[in-house]
């Protein structure tokens, strides 16, 4: 009997960790970069979606540069015809035959197309979901072959930060070994101000400051105070209501450049239940598009020698 509730204990663990994250029809690829960095690294970025369907869906892709105002129209990659099963590899999605964007970092805005796929409505309904997946990486800058950097999944659109709710960042480490920079990328078409609490291993708040992000836009800095092993928390303090932010942390080596993503818990934990607010069901609006006329899915399926 001891065994079998065991057994059933864990079974619905694994549930509830899928149910946290199932595949959705909106993301956030909240750090892409095709530029020149740290230590003579040179960042790009790849960039995977999968259709789990027995049917075509179509995808949208948008570019949010970082650290200027997107609400004019961010550059919008035609649409895209995922097929039936299919994994589509976009490789260097920043370089020339894609958003074209050399010397710049930003997000990305990843959703299916709801008009083209006549997408229902109906709470539960997963016809047009599917998978998102992003690769950043450098060419060995210490010299000899090989490259490194790191793979992650597009953050879900509906789990962004709102009102009510606090991101948490932990294991940030700033000292002569590491760097430690903060981002957040924005869904929303009106400007956001996130305030961060830098807490060391004990708890104690050793800096605050604010991070002010542009409608559709994206920000990233090094955090301004050393840290060892410490945790930031970060939360809105000004925006419109439906405001909808995605709150990162890069922890990088000082010596060779590379890098680890650390993405945000989000959660209502923290906060007094007047605070706590529950999430709207709502589709979040696309930023008007800048067209892209050079952008080329033949060329980015080919993986650069």
């Amino acid at each position: 009997m001891i065994r079998k509730l065991a057994v059933a204990a864990a079974a619905l663990m694994l549930a509830s960790a899928a149910l946290a994250r199932e595949m959705t029809s909106a993301y956030v690829v909240t750090a892409v970069a095709n530029k020149p960095g740290w230590l003579q690294t040179d960042w790009h970025t790849d960039l995977t979606l999968y259709n789990p369907h027995n049917h075509t869906l179509t995808v949208k892709l948008a570019f949010l540069p970082t650290g200027q105002d997107n609400s004019g129209g961010v550059p919008t990659a035609p649409p895209i015809d995922l097929q039936p099963w299919e994994t589509l590899n976009l490789w260097d999605v920043l370089g020339p035959h894609g958003f074209n964007a050399r010397g710049q970092t930003g997000a990305l805005l990843v959703y299916a197309d709801f008009d083209a796929n006549a997408c229902p409505s109906t709470k539960g309904d997963t016809s047009c979901d599917f998978g998102v997946f992003a690769r950043n990486f450098t060419l060995n800058p210490l010299g000899g072959g090989g490259e490194f950097g790191q793979d992650f999944a597009g953050f879900p659109a509906n789990l962004g930060l709102e009102y009510g709710f606090i991101a948490y960042l932990p294991q940030l480490t700033d000292d002569q070994e590491f760097i430690t920079s903060i981002g957040v990328a924005s869904w929303t078409g009106a400007r956001v101000t996130a305030q961060v609490d830098l807490q060391d291993t004990a708890g104690n708040v050793v800096n605050n400051y604010q991070l002010v992000i542009p409608p559709y836009g994206h920000v990233q800095g090094r955090i301004p105070v050393g840290l060892q092993g410490g945790t930031a928390a970060v939360y809105i303090v000004d925006g419109p209501n439906d405001a909808a932010v995605y709150p990162y942390a890069t922890v990088r080596s000082a010596i060779t450049g590379d890098p680890t993503t650390i993405e945000a818990q989000i959660s209502t934990v923290g906060l007094s239940a007047q605070a706590a607010s529950l999430r709207p069901i709502s589709r979040r609006g696309a930023p008007a598009a800048i067209s892209l006329p050079n952008f080329s899915l033949e060329r980015l399926k080919q993986r650069p020698e």
